[in-house]
């Protein structure tokens, strides 16, 4: 069984993190209550800003890889 290369977790993990932010944004657009909000707020957003950070990261990564920068 093959590896699969760091870039390829990280990519993944980044898809994975926007998923879960996405449902916390869904069940906070079907449902809203102050606390579902409140982690939303507090859970979903720095989910987001982890998950911009890590596709950045697959890019660059990707792309220093490929040996174009």
């Amino acid at each position: 069984m093959t590896t699969r290369p760091k870039r390829v977790r990280v990519l993944q993990l980044a898809l994975l993190l926007t998923a879960l932010f996405d449902l916390l944004a869904l069940f906070v657009l079907v449902r809203t209550t102050p606390i579902v909000f409140t982690l939303f707020m507090f859970i979903g957003q720095p989910l987001f800003v982890i998950a911009l950070i890590a596709l950045g990261a697959a890019v660059v990564a990707d792309l220093r890889a490929k040996e174009l920068i």
